[in-house]
């Protein structure tokens, strides 16, 4: 069953480190079916998110996870590059 949107409101989050365009959020569930996916180590981004698949999920194989946007460095407790 496909999570509603208010059901990412309590779900984990992954995180990935766009350097100068700020962290780039994730929610780690299949946007086919809404099992949690397996996130890739490494993604390719662009200014307007994810380029291409950036998880695996069990069922549906190569999938986009949710992308919710780039947030600053200091909202994750890190030090500017």
């Amino acid at each position: 069953m496909k999570h509603p949107d208010y059901a990412y409101e309590h779900l984990q989050r992954v995180g990935y480190d766009c350097h100068y365009d700020g962290i780039a959020q994730f929610v780690p569930v299949c946007p086919k079916c809404g099992r949690y996916v397996k996130a890739d180590a490494k993604l390719t981004t662009d200014i307007s998110g994810p380029v291409g698949t950036n998880a695996t999920c069990s069922k549906c194989g190569r999938v986009t996870m949710p992308f919710e946007g780039y947030f600053d460095h200091a909202d994750y407790g890190m030090a500017e590059p």
